[in-house]
């Protein structure tokens, strides 16, 4: 496309709808031709996370049966269809009714009738919203002699609201099965039927009675289906890369690094292209700042749930492996959460290993590694989540300015402010003296303030505790409980756990540290920065 530059309203930045998009004239990356191979098939299912632009997919599709041929104008799908007809089409978003009482859910259903209803008609037998909806199917294909065109969106939003409470699980999954029975039943008057969620859940007569649904969520063909490309960051938004560069007063080069780091990483199959989070790259060039957009939006409580429940060890999301058959089963088949949160959009894919058939997924992004720890340590521990923010915000600018002892003592006040009310004494007292008890606190801690963060890093001569990337600054940690701070200096001394890192020009700063196991603290830590080879 052609690039002009463009002002905040050029970016469509809260719009869903295809055709206000291309009638404001907004800046679109073109998937058109993915459309329309997409709707060779009959029967589709997609899974993304939120906001990564599956609604306006469906608003996109939703054009294009309707046979809205002139907001096409210019796209790739122009190439591709010659009839262009007008399908009669039925769509709507079921993540409208997820925060109803269950008892409320079929009216809610059936206020998303309503229009097709006033359009088609209504016979007063159908009461449930199964039957209206399948009355709604048959009257338009007899009424315009066409089949019919369904499009689901966020099918699965009322399951996840009430995905850790097995009774009102069960209460929601029998409304929604008489629902979307009707797809089955109407098979013969569909031309096309696309679902979007974002995960499986097999006992909600899609999965199981739809036997001909097609999942093309870890199709390679459809990887780039939503998200924005490297590629296309490149040839689309140069120019605003460049002008946020300006913004900013760094380098164009500086500034796509800046945007990989922060937005970047997802990959939908073994072998993918990289992709940005659509939504908070938007809204980077619409507010001219490279913020959490995505995590602002808000985190699904289900997902912290799962990871509670699950008892997840938080330090081994980066790296954890799983096997390609998990992210198959459904949500109800789960035995661990990664292929969740996988779907989710916290772990994305970072390596596939074609011998076991198994993926090693990872965090993302800096976006997701820092908010993802934000959120979880409150969650997890019982502390505040703005107390949380004000020890982080000292702790990080004491960090930057080389204040290390003020660093000490804020981060001594906040480790005596975690309450684990949820462990009794004699399991505290017991987990208090691991190294790994402090470890794990730490790493969501400091990864929550957008470092980087690895924990038990390999070395020829040992694993380092943690290391930590903080601006220009990496910082080697060694932790003890049963020995001093000095001890752990000396150890990286001697075993020299810095020295990988000496070809960063980074400023390295050891830190040996010390915790108090009676009252779960840090006792002291030492930090040196290291000036000269050792």
């Amino acid at each position: 496309m052609n690039y002009k530059y463009r002002n905040s309203g050029d970016y469509p930045c809260g719009i869903s709808s295809f055709q206000d998009l291309r009638q404001r004239g907004c800046v679109y990356v073109d998937k058109t031709d993915l459309v329309y191979e997409m709707t060779r098939t009959k029967h589709v299912f997609l899974s993304r996370p939120r906001r990564f632009g599956k609604s306006l997919l469906c608003s996109t599709l939703k054009a294009y049966f309707e046979g809205k041929k002139e907001l096409f104008d210019g796209l790739r799908i122009m190439e591709m269809e010659k009839e262009w007809k007008a399908y009669p089409v039925i769509h709507f978003s079921i993540s409208s009714i997820k925060d109803n009482a269950i008892e409320d859910m079929p009216m809610a259903l059936g206020c998303l009738l309503n229009t097709y209803e006033e359009k088609y008609g209504r016979d007063e037998s159908e009461k449930t919203p199964g039957k209206r909806f399948q009355g709604i199917i048959k009257r338009a294909r007899q009424q315009t002699g066409m089949q019919v065109v369904v499009i689901i969106d966020e099918y699965d939003s009322p399951m996840l609201t009430h995905m850790h409470d097995e009774e009102s699980k069960v209460k929601v999954r029998q409304i929604l099965q008489e629902f979307y029975q009707t797809l089955k039943d109407c098979d013969e008057n569909e031309r096309f039927v696309f679902i979007t969620g974002i995960t499986k859940f097999s006992q909600m007569s899609i999965f199981s009675t739809l036997n001909n649904l097609s999942n093309i969520t870890m199709d390679r063909v459809y990887a780039s289906i939503c998200g924005i490309t490297e590629s296309e960051l490149h040839k689309v938004f140069d120019k605003d890369v460049e002008m946020l560069a300006e913004d900013q007063e760094i380098t164009k080069e500086e500034m796509y690094h800046e945007l990989k780091n922060k937005y970047d990483g997802y990959h939908f199959c073994e072998v993918s292209e990289d992709i940005y989070n659509p939504y908070s790259l938007l809204l980077a060039f619409f507010h001219k700042k490279l913020d959490s957009y995505w995590f602002a939006s808000g985190t699904p409580t289900f997902i912290l749930e799962e990871l509670k429940r699950n008892g997840t060890d938080i330090l081994t999301l980066d790296g954890a492996e799983s096997e390609a058959e998990e992210f198959d089963q459904p949500a109800e088949g789960m035995v661990k959460p990664l292929p969740l949160l996988y779907q989710a959009g916290y772990l994305t894919i970072k390596d596939y290993n074609k011998v076991t058939r198994s993926y090693i997924l990872g965090l993302p992004n800096a976006e997701v590694r820092g908010g993802l720890m934000k959120n979880i340590l409150p969650y997890i521990n019982g502390t505040d989540r703005s107390d949380n923010s004000s020890y982080a915000a000292i702790i990080r600018n004491a960090l930057y300015a080389g204040d290390y002892d003020k660093a000490k003592t804020t981060l001594q006040s906040f480790l005596k402010s975690i309450p684990y009310m949820q462990q009794g004494k004699d399991y505290l007292k017991d987990l208090a003296t691991l190294e790994a008890f402090y470890q794990r606190d730490l790493y969501i801690f400091f990864s929550g303030m957008s470092a980087l963060v690895q924990c038990e890093v390999m070395m020829a001569d040992g694993r380092v505790d943690m290391a930590m990337r903080m601006g220009d600054k990496l910082f080697v940690c060694e932790f003890k409980v049963s020995a001093n701070a000095k001890t752990a200096i000396d150890q990286i001394d001697t075993k020299k756990y810095y020295e990988p890192w000496r070809a960063t020009q980074r400023k390295i700063i050891k830190i040996g540290a010390q915790f108090d196991i009676n009252n779960r603290t840090l006792k002291n830590w030492i930090a040196e920065e290291i000036l000269d080879a050792q």
